[in-house]
């Protein structure tokens, strides 16, 4: 869904896109108003998502650290969140040990395993600015893209419509529940009890 989707859609919730078979222009009514709060409250949205029920998971490479002590230092992307589990040696497979994040972005891990790794985690979401343009993405995924309309529609008339906000909400908060990611499944070979596959 791109940005003037959302946005059409938030207005359409609102009954406030068009009269008469006419779209409702920014002047009318408080119009523009309405159109400028709409990105804050998708980059709030978006963020809120990513963070909870529907987070977005990315790859990245770790190569060149810095060495420090005992400690290989990797710098973490800046979009980084959450770590989905311990890096993985590119070269065998296998998972690192005696890894930590600090708050700053950074990796350490100890000088004894080797690299290069791989790093499955949680990334934020890349949000639209000030003024987004009609034809930017949404970063979240197609599940999800009602959700955000309803939630930013639902902050619009907040102090406006009790019950329009109530309304607005409790289906956003019907779409968030929808959304809660189950058990993920991983294929692969379990060993038995005596060792065999």
């Amino acid at each position: 869904m791109t940005y003037g989707q959302m946005k059409k859609m938030v207005l359409q919730l609102l009954d406030r896109y068009s009269v008469g078979s006419e779209e409702v222009p920014l002047t009318y009514n408080g119009q523009g108003d309405l159109v400028t709060r709409i990105p804050a409250l998708t980059r709030d949205c978006l963020y809120y998502m990513a963070t909870s029920v529907r987070r977005l998971r990315t790859v990245t490479e770790l190569r060149d650290p810095e060495i420090f002590g005992a400690m290989q230092i990797y710098a973490l992307p800046d979009d980084f969140y959450q770590a989905v589990g311990a890096p993985v040696r590119m070269n065998d497979g296998r998972a690192c040990r005696g890894y930590r994040i600090t708050g700053d972005r950074m990796m350490l891990i100890p000088e004894e395993e080797r690299g290069p790794f791989m790093l499955e985690y949680f990334r934020y979401p890349c949000v639209p600015q000030e003024q987004p343009e009609d034809d930017d993405f949404l970063d979240c995924p197609p599940e999800a893209w009602a959700a955000v309309a309803y939630y930013v529609a639902a902050h619009l008339v907040m102090e406006d419509d009790r019950y329009l906000h109530a309304a607005l909400y409790n289906e956003f908060e019907m779409k968030m529940a929808r959304l809660q990611e189950g058990v993920r499944l991983e294929p692969g070979l379990t060993a038995d009890a005596y060792g065999g596959e």
